[in-house]
């Protein structure tokens, strides 16, 4: 199996850094440019099918890959980003001001209603086992967000660095063979540079 990841292109809140979490922010204008390009260089390969979280900003970007490729698109809510409750929306700053500069361990984020990054993992890593039994030998493009990407790959190859920033439209590509993933290619945003 070839598993081919993709964050969303860009939306107005990346620009001014806000925690969208499952808020449904559509794409900017920049944002479907990016999906066009990322998705001209996808179509240049064979895809089974491509699969995408239900929120715009993902949902959009593959529909663009989506038609590029010819391919069939499948939406699953499992594929959302990471719930940030009542941070959603919020910059990186007034997080620190609302919970008195504690922002930053899991264990301050709970009372705010933020997803578990280890429920986060765990619902990343039980859809991609998943495709795994459903598409055995299939090319799969899966459309999503940073942190669920970060999840799924903190936990297929723990050696990684978990805050790794991964670009809008950044292409991640994973081979399985004989019951192990490999990393082809993390974060590429050659398609950008054109």
């Amino acid at each position: 199996m070839v598993l081919c990841l993709v964050r969303h292109g860009e939306t107005l809140w990346n620009r001014e850094r806000r925690y969208q979490g499952q808020v449904d922010v559509p794409l900017s204008e920049v944002g479907r440019r990016q999906a066009h390009a990322v998705a001209r260089r996808l179509a240049a390969e064979r895809w089974d099918r491509v699969y995408s979280s239900d929120l715009a900003r993902a949902r959009e970007t593959a529909e663009i890959i989506a038609r590029h490729c010819g391919i069939p698109l499948l939406t699953d809510p499992r594929l959302r980003e990471r719930a940030y409750g009542r941070l959603e929306g919020l910059t990186r700053q007034e997080i620190e001001v609302l919970t008195g500069g504690k922002g930053r361990r899991e264990q301050d984020l709970e009372p705010y209603g933020v997803e578990r990054w280890e429920d986060l993992a765990d619902r990343s890593q039980a859809v991609v086992d998943e495709w795994v039994s459903a598409h055995p030998g299939e090319r799969l493009i899966a459309v999503s967000h940073g942190g669920w990407i970060r999840a799924l790959l903190g936990r297929l190859f723990p050696d990684r660095d978990p805050d790794m920033p991964l670009a809008n439209t950044g292409v991640t590509l994973l081979h399985r063979e004989q019951g192990r993933w490999r990393r082809i290619l993390v974060n590429d945003t050659a398609h950008l540079q054109v």
